[in-house]
């Protein structure tokens, strides 16, 4: 398996975490539970299967070329069980909002087609991407072609960037109103226009950082003590812990512990 990053140049890169590009995947499980974390992914399928998803009830969902993958809180399954070839872009929090004439929001827990939100622009940058020879090439006419594809200036809601400096940086004790008074703007209002660029609420937003956080901590290890865990991420108790979890992934926590894979957001399933 092949698998190259790369981090674009600004002003791109204050909205874009990095592309990614993925050859020869085929783990031995057929299916693979993905857990939400609230980011946004561009995914370009370069193979010639249709990339195929599965939603909550476990029903396929067929794709031709290329997904948008929107903001997530819910966990949904991908099919892994044929090679594929795909290229990609990760978002930071809020990062696609200057591609979109809509808001991020309405996006939330949804997967579309490309071409639904950039019509046949989606399908060109598809081609230009297949006729680039190689993987810089590839990332090269993504980075070129994206800078084209602004609905909005790249600048962010000073509100928006603010807060989410706040809230990847605090306390998972510190209220949310902290954070809201410095602001200066009504919650209502704060909430709105977080949404609308982030595509969830602040709220959602930091149970599912706090739950990235569990993750992230107990990543590689051999042995958890669960309630250190749950105590250090900040939730109240075990119980509510264990809850939050399951929301988000369906799994108990020690379940999820004994299946994890080489990256946290990926479980095997059959």
């Amino acid at each position: 398996m092949l698998l190259r990053t790369y981090i674009p140049r600004a002003p791109l890169s204050g909205f874009v975490d990095f592309f990614w590009y993925f050859e020869g995947y085929h783990p031995p499980h057929a299916k693979e539970l993905t857990l939400p974390d609230g980011s946004v992914e561009l995914v370009f399928n370069l193979s010639e299967d249709k990339i195929k998803l599965f939603d909550r009830e476990n029903k396929g969902l067929l794709y031709d070329r290329s997904v948008i993958c929107g903001p997530h809180s819910e966990y949904f399954i991908i099919d892994t069980s044929v090679v594929t070839t795909s290229l990609g872009l990760h978002f930071k929090p809020g990062g696609i909002y200057p591609f979109l004439k809509m808001s991020v929001n309405e996006l939330h827990n949804n997967i579309v087609s490309l071409e639904t939100l950039w019509g046949a622009r989606a399908h060109d940058l598809h081609e230009k991407i297949l006729l680039s020879k190689t993987v810089d090439d590839k990332f090269r006419t993504l980075e070129e072609s994206l800078m084209k594809l602004t609905s909005r200036p790249l600048i962010r809601h000073p509100a928006v960037s603010f807060a989410l400096n706040e809230f990847q940086s605090m306390s998972h004790n510190r209220p949310l109103s902290d954070v809201i008074r410095q602001i200066g703007l009504s919650q209502r209002r704060f909430i709105q226009i977080f949404k609308e660029e982030v595509g969830l609420t602040p709220k959602l937003f930091c149970r599912l950082r706090r739950f990235q956080e569990v993750l992230n901590r107990i990543d590689h290890t051999k042995i958890v003590n669960w309630l250190d865990v749950a105590i250090a991420c900040g939730y109240y108790d075990q119980m509510h812990f264990i809850k939050d979890f399951q929301a988000f992934s369906s799994l108990n926590p020690t379940d999820y512990f004994s299946r994890q894979g080489k990256h946290h957001n990926h479980v095997g399933i059959h």
